[in-house]
């Protein structure tokens, strides 16, 4: 469970999406994820395939570790793309009792198999190339407008960096926890289902109380640094913006554009 989550994994390395500015990175993933759902035909299927490809030379991260991040929710993917190919309507390749098959369907289920797959594994690359401290500090600044409204964007950010830092050592904790209920005899892959579930209660409840203890103790580190938002406070190491992060801006908006071109050259089935 452990080696399959990417959340708040950070690999350290010097390769062109290390060295872009976090605030960058957020935006342009933004922007990834509606030019994922944006893509319609074949074409810019593949087109989006090779763009993954790209951005995954640039960082300079192992593709299989990757595309680990998408293990954990393949079942959710392959029932929801099954649900699309023999549920919609088309022209009928095969039919058997209450269950058909359409080309639509199978386009529209491919499709989706592809989106979800590029999501999760594109979204991966910003926490293996960004350090939780410089992703609150980019995600800080681009909500810094909103503190004229009093929002709390300090607190929310230092919230967020907390959060994607605590979520591997949970995983962690919970492995443990497992191999120890399985030292006890504890069954986790035989039985009903039901039986399987109520294997897991032993588990949770020495989750929660490490989790509860672990927030306790951050909070009496916070309050012996007598933290008070980030109001007067200055950073170590300041944002800035270089050419770099400006060719990547006008890359990925080209490359968004193309997304729509391709998509309005070749409509779906």
């Amino acid at each position: 469970m452990t080696r399959d989550l990417t959340v708040g994994q950070f690999i350290p390395g010097h390769s062109l999406m290390h060295r872009l500015d976090p605030r960058t990175k957020l935006m342009l993933t933004f922007l990834f994820i509606i030019q994922v759902f944006l893509t319609k035909s074949a074409l810019s299927l593949i087109f989006l395939l090779l763009l993954l490809w790209i951005y995954i030379v640039c960082a300079q991260v192992p593709a299989r570790k990757v595309f680990r991040a998408v293990r954990p929710i393949i079942p959710v993917i392959i029932v929801t793309a099954l649900l699309n190919i023999f549920y919609v309507s088309g022209h009928v390749l095969w039919h058997y009792a209450f269950l058909r098959i359409t080309d639509q369907g199978l386009f529209t289920g491919f499709t989706l198999l592809v989106r979800l797959i590029t999501l999760i594994a594109g979204c991966s690359l910003i926490t293996y190339t960004t350090s939780l401290n410089a992703l609150a500090s980019g995600l800080e600044q681009l909500l810094a407008p909103l503190k004229r409204l009093h929002f709390p964007v300090s607190e929310l950010s230092m919230t967020l960096s907390i959060t994607l830092r605590f979520l591997p050592t949970l995983a962690e904790e919970l492995d443990r926890i497992i191999e120890a209920q399985k030292a006890r005899g504890a069954q986790f892959a035989t039985g009903t289902i039901l039986n399987r579930i109520r294997a897991f209660f032993p588990v949770i409840l020495p989750l929660f109380m490490s989790a509860f203890r672990r927030a306790f103790e951050l909070t009496n580190a916070i309050e012996c640094r007598c933290y008070h938002g980030g109001e007067g406070r200055t950073k170590l190491h300041p944002l800035k913006l270089g050419r770099r992060d400006y060719a990547a801006v006008i890359f990925f908006l080209a490359a968004f554009a193309m997304t729509l071109i391709f998509n309005s050259i070749r409509q779906p089935f």
